[in-house]
């Protein structure tokens, strides 16, 4: 989807490509990313720890925030807490890991910054985006990181940013997101089912 979610996504691939690392994305909602895992909401945590166990666990996560995800829109105060404190736990059982923020994240201040003091670096695209974050949520500018993000999709020729649809995030308010399976749910169980046995058999091997 176009946005600036999807352009900080695709950056920090690239950074882990350059660091000669190899990348597999995980997303919130069906689509060309390895596997799609609802990272959000009160379970958060318990599915970002699920995703660390299927990839052998990993050394470096990337979480990428955008608006409503992880923290859901019009979630209760105390489901926001529990979302950042399950995160909290989760991001500090990789040896590494990043928090990448691609717009505000409309959440109570004490969750973000308790994600924010979880990984051990906190990356933003611009030094306005930084500058808006750091009062927002009473913060250092010193903890965030700035790395340039390009814009995804490129806009074409005389398309401004301000002309709204999927280019502005919530611009067109009208839209109905309708998401469906691309499998048969026996197919689903089938392919979770050899996931399991290839994981169990990586662990009896040692690898």
């Amino acid at each position: 989807m176009p946005g600036p979610a999807t352009a900080a996504t695709l950056a920090a691939v690239r950074r882990a490509w350059d660091e000669g690392s190899s990348a597999r994305v995980v997303s919130f909602r069906p689509g060309a990313a390895d596997i799609s895992v609802p990272v959000a909401g009160p379970l958060a945590g318990w599915r970002l720890e699920h995703i660390r166990r299927h990839y052998s666990q990993p050394r470096h996560i990337v979480l990428v925030l955008q608006a409503g995800v992880p923290f859901v829109d019009r979630a209760s105060y105390v489901e926001q807490l529990a979302t950042a404190a399950g995160l909290s736990v989760a991001l500090r059982r990789f040896p590494r890991s990043t928090l990448v923020v691609s717009e505000d994240p409309r959440t109570p201040p004490v969750c973000f910054r308790t994600l924010a003091r979880a990984a051990g670096e906190l990356v933003v695209d611009s030094e306005t985006t930084a500058a808006v974050l750091a009062e927002r949520y009473n913060l250092q500018l010193g903890v965030f990181s700035v790395v340039e993000v390009e814009a995804y999709p490129p806009l074409p020729p005389g398309v401004e940013l301000g002309a709204g649809g999927l280019f502005r995030p919530r611009a067109a308010r009208g839209l109905t997101m309708v998401e469906m399976p691309t499998t048969t749910l026996a197919e689903r169980v089938r392919a979770r089912g050899r996931l399991s046995r290839a994981a169990l058999l990586r662990r009896l091997r040692g690898n």
